[in-house]
């Protein structure tokens, strides 16, 4: 059979070569069985998920059948424009309108290309897809992903033998991406909920998804969490324990951290030339912002989250019973 996952088997410049391939698919199923925590998940097994599993499966054996026969892109490309807009045409391409014709073209090109037809065109009448309209769709994302991290949590919990009876209230250091939790007067579970938090990537990862979920973040807030994490993350200082002169942040050793931004971003390999510019810009305008009132002037960023076995991950403003 056939492997399925993303590769660039032509090694196309413009995309991401792996070495080896990546099958999207199966690590949306190990996230959603994982006892790890998950800002963005999707559910391996909704129908549209499904629906692009069975396409992908479906046009695997094609697929490396064209990659023996095609030895660059261009041909690949011809290969599929005889196949479905030639004059001598498939006979299974005629009864297709030309929208429709396109997305399969498209997505049988990313299969045989890179393995994958990935977010596809939704156009291909192999896929069977029902539009949905926008509100629907977002609000069975937004269910879905609470779902998902629920579970993560309750996997999270239960292979470490613990049991929690009491709504909890969640709330992070946006500065250490660090969990503190109340709601019990069992100090002891708090205490091995808290490290299990605080372990991995859980708390940055819950704080995240905290954030997508917050009905009011203050823009202030926001803009002093970003400032910190950017100056944090391309310089490795802590914003907090700098000095603020004349509209400027300067270090302990009196540098200007605008100075040491850019000379750090323009040593990260990390980031493509062409962004360096615009990752210092953006930086540049978040200090600028929080230089206007001050480090202790402008507000910090306030997160909290509720907790469950019955409702899961809820919003404080909708569930939350003090």
């Amino acid at each position: 059979m056939s492997e399925i996952g993303y590769y660039n088997y032509y090694n196309n410049t413009s995309r991401y070569t792996p070495d080896a391939i990546i099958d999207r698919y199966q690590q949306m199923v190990d996230r959603y069985n994982s006892d790890e925590l998950h800002s963005n998940n999707e559910n391996p097994y909704s129908d549209e998920n499904l629906a692009l599993r069975k396409l992908d499966e479906q046009l695997a054996p094609m697929a490396e059948n064209v990659r023996s026969k095609c030895k660059t892109i261009d041909e690949v490309r011809h290969y599929l424009g005889l196949k479905y807009f030639g004059q001598e045409e498939f006979a299974f391409t005629k009864k297709w309108k030309e929208p429709e014709k396109y997305a399969m073209y498209e997505n049988d090109l990313n299969a045989i290309c890179y393995g994958t037809v990935g977010g596809a065109n939704r156009q291909d009448p192999r896929l069977n897809f029902t539009n949905k309209d926008w509100d629907t769709y977002e609000a069975e994302q937004k269910a879905s992903k609470q779902k998902i991290i629920s579970n993560q949590m309750n996997n999270l919990l239960e292979n470490n033998g613990i049991t929690i009876n009491d709504q909890l209230l969640i709330s992070f250091n946006p500065y250490s991406y660090t969990a503190s939790i109340e709601g019990s007067s069992d100090l002891s579970m708090l205490s091995k909920i808290t490290e299990l938090l605080n372990s991995g990537s859980n708390s940055r990862e819950l704080m995240y998804y905290t954030m997508q979920t917050s009905g009011n973040i203050d823009a202030d807030a926001l803009t002093k969490f970003r400032a910190y994490q950017n100056i944090k993350q391309y310089t490795g200082y802590d914003l907090s324990k700098l000095d603020l002169k004349n509209g400027e942040f300067y270090t302990p050793e009196g540098q200007k951290i605008t100075d040491i931004l850019k000379d750090k971003l323009d040593k990260n390999n990390s980031i493509a030339v062409e962004f360096k510019g615009a990752a210092y810009q953006y930086t540049k305008d978040l200090l600028d912002k929080i230089a206007e009132h001050g480090w202790n002037g402008t507000p910090d960023l306030e997160l909290k989250i509720g907790f469950s076995i019955k409702d899961g991950f809820f919003n404080l403003d909708s569930f939350w019973e003090a």
